[in-house]
């Protein structure tokens, strides 16, 4: 015991003094005072409290990074791994203040943490650490008694091996955001005696990369009836990109067993619709239907129920994009042919779509939905219209008028605007658009936070200038002192565009300022090529 002590103050070389790192302002306090009546995180909870406030600047999703970043084997983290490690087994073998402090720190101010975790939890369970008296309390105060997410995300990871029930409760309100469900899930899986309902609580109260996260886990696992439904109607929508959960779900909740039925509720045939949409989509980020087993079941049996269900508008977008697919796969079957594709099917289940879209009046339901205020009925009414050849002019036109800062409008309008458009258009963005707001100054910003409507409403109004030289000069000028540098660099795109020729005294001095103080290295390289008349990159 002596000669342990010794070492550990030989180790430490000098004397370090022990600061309270634990808060009661916690992220988890802050979490648990943010719920709402079901359960589920209120919206104001979406910015943890150690987010760095910049709304100029990009911002990953929350979940994104630890998502996107896999393992690290290089030589720095092997060092950090080692240096936990350490700390870690002189916490639970002795409660040591110091390395507590310490360990913190270390993951506390380092970004990064999903590279290295997986790693230092398998050496942590090949030391067989003692998990009392000290390791448990030490890993429910990081998850519990800190305000910063990576030493959070550490405490969860470690609780999960601590396999102690009696904080099953935090971690599932840690779960609810994001940024920790992937932790809360590998830890509910260790700690929970019923996984499946755990886990298919939490799945049912995320929206994000966590839900694509918790889904992804709870798919793994042996399930009953209504989890295998709730994957089918639900289970798939998050608000990142269905891609990512569209096989997932349609392989463990069953879909092709559910599609034989002789009939189905709507609600599942507009849930397999969008299952089938997001299969089908080009550069998936996941699996796609051609790794669905059974595409061609699937699919025949959802053209059979369209033939009773297809009513509105994203029923006839799916339609026609399941057509476009059948179609290509005609003059190409390739790797499909082991999904069950045959000419024969393939030609029967294009017969029978042409039918569908010959049975209804279409446009009629295109046009109803273009009057809708629920913004994803409008926005596949809009697809729907450029499919069916309808004029989308008036519509887009009246919106704008509607919400004049509307970015979404702006990007229509400019889109559908015809030459004979053009000086309503321009007029309508010189009396509409907040100028001295949005042109307050160059900096290298993304334009993200309150103001991103203005920004690209302007982003909009400059690029449509470059087909209409001298016209909407107050327009270019704004957008040559925005703040946002894609805005300066549309402006430039724009004035290449007219040649200088076109160019008032006043904008060609206000680029030749600008030149000078670029705050973007390829910003102003494009403002040199401008003003020496070159092809800008």
């Amino acid at each position: 015991m002596i000669k342990k002590w010794f070492q550990n103050i030989l180790d430490k070389k000098e004397l370090i003094e022990v600061k309270e790192w634990r808060t009661d302002n916690s992220i988890f306090q802050f979490l648990s005072s943010s719920l709402d009546g079901k359960g589920s995180l209120d919206e104001k909870a979406h910015d943890l409290p150690d987010e760095k406030k910049d709304d100029g600047q990009l911002k990953f999703a929350s979940g994104l990074m630890d998502a996107m970043f896999g393992v690290s084997d290089s030589d720095d983290s092997k060092k950090r791994i080692a240096a936990l490690l350490k700390h870690i087994k002189r916490v639970a073998r002795a409660g040591d203040k110091i390395s507590e402090q310490e360990f913190y720190h270390e993951v506390a101010e380092n970004e990064g943490v999903i590279g290295i975790i997986d790693e230092f939890l398998r050496k942590v369970v090949e030391e067989a650490l003692p998990i009392e008296p000290y390791l448990f309390r030490y890993a429910k105060d990081l998850a519990t008694k800190t305000d910063k997410r990576n030493a959070v995300k550490f405490g969860i990871a470690i609780l999960g091996l601590c396999q102690d029930k009696s904080v099953l409760g935090d971690i599932k309100i840690l779960g609810l955001h994001d940024e920790f469900t992937v932790y809360a899930t590998i830890a509910i899986m260790n700690v929970s005696d019923n996984a499946v309902n755990d886990l298919w609580e939490l799945a049912q109260k995320v929206d994000g990369w966590g839900k694509i996260q918790s889904v992804d886990r709870l798919a793994g696992l042996e399930l009953g009836n209504p989890v295998k439904d709730w994957l089918l109607l639900e289970g798939y929508k998050n608000n990142i990109m269905h891609e990512y959960l569209a096989y997932t779900c349609a392989m463990n909740g069953e879909l092709h067993t559910k599609l034989e039925s002789a009939q189905i509720e709507y609600g599942l045939f507009r849930a397999a619709s969008d299952i089938l949409e997001a299969l089908i989509v080009e550069h998936s980020p996941a699996e796609d239907i051609t790794a669905y087993a059974f595409a061609s079941q699937v699919i025949e049996d959802f053209i059979r129920h369209a033939k009773n269900h297809a009513a509105s508008v994203s029923d006839f977008n799916a339609l026609h994009k399941i057509k476009d697919f059948l179609t290509e796969l005609q003059d190409d079957i390739g790797e499909q042919k082991g999904n069950g594709w045959t000419q024969d099917g393939i030609s029967n289940c294009l017969i029978d779509l042409v039918e569908i879209l010959n049975a209804k009046d279409w446009k009629a339901v295109a046009r109803e939905a273009l009057k809708s205020n629920d913004n994803l009925v409008y926005w596949n009414a809009k697809q729907a219209a450029d499919k069916l050849g309808i004029d989308l002019w008036d519509t887009v036109w009246a919106r704008l008028q509607e919400n004049p800062l509307d970015s979404s409008s702006w990007f229509d309008v400019t889109h559908h605007g015809k030459p004979e458009h053009a000086e309503e258009i321009i007029g309508f963005a010189l009396t509409h658009l907040p100028f001295e707001e949005l042109g307050t100054g160059a900096k290298d910003s993304h334009g993200f936070g309150d103001d991103y409507n203005k920004h690209t409403s302007l982003e909009c109004a400059t690029t449509f200038l470059g087909d209409y030289p001298g016209m909407g000069e107050k327009i270019i000028l704004t957008a040559l002192k925005s703040p946002v540098t894609r805005n300066r660099n549309m402006a430039i795109g724009t004035l290449s565009k007219w040649k200088k020729d076109n160019w008032s005294p006043e904008i060609e001095k206000e680029v030749d300022r600008l030149s000078q103080t670029e705050p973007n290295t390829n910003t102003k390289e494009n403002l040199q090529k401008l003003l020496k008349g070159q092809e800008l990159e």
